[in-house]
């Protein structure tokens, strides 16, 4: 009798024993398929009831969860559509706007009317310069900016930008250095958005500097450095500088944030980098991209 007795409670122990080692598996192999990144429904590999029971929960919660997320990225896209639209249908009576208070601003006499006529010219190319950069954010958070790779001479483009900002560095009684504006160093790069990238540098640092701006163009193995630098009146904080939306001046009077952001997509799209540090007062933006071959 006790020897039955011992065989029965081996027999049972031998089964739980089985059963935890299957469960334990089971949980594992649950576990393994949680953790791909792109997670499907889940499986089981032993019929059991339980397991099947978690396995079905997990399998609605994942259900609900990818159709959160699609509505989501639905509503992104149609938000980011929107603004694109609202952005593109505000530049035209801007930029007419514009027009007639330059036209106004010519042909007044009166000083201080011509003064209040600056003002509002002022005012509305800066709303003007916003919807700019809020339509082309919209167009690179949606996916459509895909960079069309060309020899571009790097140099060139800086000398092109230079000239056609003279009048806002004379405005600000600020000198650009350029020493390497002979050099023709040829990149892999979008001349559109290389353009741009030296646009949005060249405008940060006209907005929070009062004194030189310089640039320079270095190479390292297969790579070109362009390195723009001025001296900031204040703490830039060099790690979120291009964070979207950061901005050195927090009542937002000089811009939104926005323009530095959009260089390091632009940078990053065309298989570059780019990185700021401060020496002291002085404030450089580092751009690396790959000297095309």
């Amino acid at each position: 009798m006790e020897y039955m007795f011992i065989l029965i409670l081996s027999a049972a122990v031998a089964i739980l024993a089985a059963k935890h080692y299957v469960l334990k598996k089971q949980l594992k192999y649950i576990s393994k398929q949680l953790s791909r990144e792109q997670t499907r429904l889940v499986t089981v590999e032993f019929v059991d009831h339980d397991i099947e029971i978690v396995a079905q929960n997990i399998n609605e919660l994942l259900e609900q969860i990818q159709q959160t997320i699609i509505k989501s990225n639905a509503s992104s896209a149609a938000l980011k559509s929107s603004i694109a639209d609202i952005s593109h249908d505000m530049k035209t009576p801007l930029t007419a706007v514009i027009g007639y208070l330059q036209l106004a601003e010519k042909e007044c006499e009166d000083e201080q009317i011509r003064e209040i006529i600056n003002i509002c010219l002022e005012r509305t190319r800066y709303c003007n310069s916003l919807i700019n950069d809020f339509f082309e954010l919209s167009v690179i958070e949606s996916h459509d900016c895909t960079p069309k790779l060309e020899n571009v001479d790097v140099a060139g483009v800086i000398c092109e930008q230079i000239l056609a900002n003279h009048p806002f560095f004379e405005e600000k009684g600020i000198s650009p250095h350029f020493e390497d504006s002979d050099k023709t160093v040829i990149v892999s790069a979008d001349p559109n958005m290389l353009n741009r990238v030296i646009q949005n540098l060249i405008s940060n640092g006209v907005k929070y500097t009062s004194k030189d701006i310089a640039f320079r163009i270095c190479q390292e193995n297969e790579h070109v450095i362009i390195i723009v630098s001025n001296p900031v009146s204040s703490y830039v904080d060099v790690v979120h500088i291009f964070d979207r939306f950061y901005t050195q001046d927090k009542s937002r009077n000089k811009g939104s944030g926005i323009g530095l952001y959009i260089c390091k997509r632009l940078i990053e799209a065309m298989g570059g980098s780019i990185s700021a540090e401060m020496d002291g007062n002085i404030l450089s933006v580092k751009v690396i991209l790959e000297i095309r071959m």
